[in-house]
């Protein structure tokens, strides 16, 4: 017996146990004692040794087949179950015959190594996230949108390989209850993209003669298009108002530059470069 089962009995629960699919047969649909069922078998290399496999209403994908392949038991209402060790006996030619098996039901959680098509299981009775949200409605048309694109999703990629609607849906609510215990959210809506509120403009004194007048009359002229009366005027604003903002420090080294202090001679329209 392998070491990872090893002490194990008949009806034991395996936590957890990792192995190789060897060989996978055909979904076999029948009418169990609780209603319609399902079941797959198929073999599994468990540390160099042999058991045999059955999957109980949880068929896997024929690529699963050669493929490294992780059980694992969940706890629900019932405590821990998913994967158990078994014996199976029956008799052929009138010879008993007894497999170890491996069973393993809906409950159980299963992945596998590397890229493979089989989602992750994750038992339906796992302990969901509390989710603390002051606008319900949201949250729940957020939920349902998410649903409704995953269960897209897995019947695009599933499709002409699984046509069973059982398995299906067990894909799909796999995905959809590993994509929320990763934090993975979808909505359709697209949110506009946050407009950039405008910087400050930048106004360097020494340049005043670029600087870009804010407001009034003149607004988005150059401080040097202005003309000198009104060059003045902006001045004498600021003269009582004070020299506060770095566009007011423009025209203060406007003024100081044109000596605007001194009596005026001759009023000019413009001012020289």
């Amino acid at each position: 017996m392998s070491n990872q089962l090893d002490g194990l009995e008949p009806k034991d629960i395996i936590k957890k146990v990792t192995g190789k699919i060897t060989k996978l047969f055909p979904e076999k649909k029948f009418e169990g004692s609780y209603g319609p069922t399902s079941v797959q078998n198929g073999e599994i290399e468990v540390d160099g040794q042999a058991y045999k496999i059955a999957f109980w209403k949880c068929t896997q994908p024929e690529s699963a087949k050669n493929k490294t392949v992780t059980l694992f038991s969940t706890r629900g209402k019932q405590g821990l179950g998913g994967v158990t060790f078994e014996k199976d006996s029956y008799e052929k030619e009138g010879k008993k015959i007894e497999n170890l098996l491996i069973k393993v039901t809906s409950s159980a959680k299963v992945e596998y190594d590397g890229v493979s098509e089989e989602p992750v299981r994750v038992a339906a009775s796992a302990t969901p996230k509390s989710i603390v949200t002051d606008n319900p409605e949201k949250a729940l048309d957020e939920i349902v949108e998410m649903h409704q694109y995953i269960d897209s999703l897995v019947r695009m990629a599933y499709l002409g390989k699984i046509t069973d609607e059982e398995t299906l849906r067990s894909y799909v609510s796999s995905v959809f209850i590993e994509a929320n215990r990763k934090g993975i959210h979808y909505s359709s809506k697209v949110e506009a993209p946050k407009k950039e509120e405008p910087k400050a403009e930048e106004f360097d004194p020494k340049d005043w003669a670029s600087a870009i007048v804010p407001s009034g009359s003149h607004k988005g002229e150059k401080l040097a298009e202005i003309g000198k009366k009104d060059l003045t005027k902006l001045y004498q604003f600021y003269l009582e108002k004070g020299f506060t903002t770095p566009f007011s420090k423009c025209v203060e080294q406007a003024a100081i530059d044109f000596n605007l202090d001194a009596p005026v001679e001759e009023e000019e329209d413009n001012i020289p470069w």
